[in-house]
């Protein structure tokens, strides 16, 4: 491993347009793992209100009539 060129990367200034773009990817990162980990919550999250007994709560935006 080349440990010159990664205390030479770790000390270099970045650029406006380079955090940026590490911010866009760690954002669409973070989006990823919170849809996974709703997908996953999901179906334990209606097995325990069924099994409680009480409904589910309508889906956002929707307008019950």
């Amino acid at each position: 491993m080349n440990t010159g060129y990664l205390i030479y990367q770790a000390e270099r200034p970045v650029s406006a347009a380079e955090q940026r773009a590490v911010d866009i990817q760690h954002a669409e990162l973070s989006a990823s793992f919170a849809r996974l980990l709703r997908s996953l919550v999901a179906p334990l999250r209606e097995a325990r209100l069924r099994r409680t007994g009480h409904a589910a709560a309508p889906a956002a935006g929707v307008c019950a009539r």
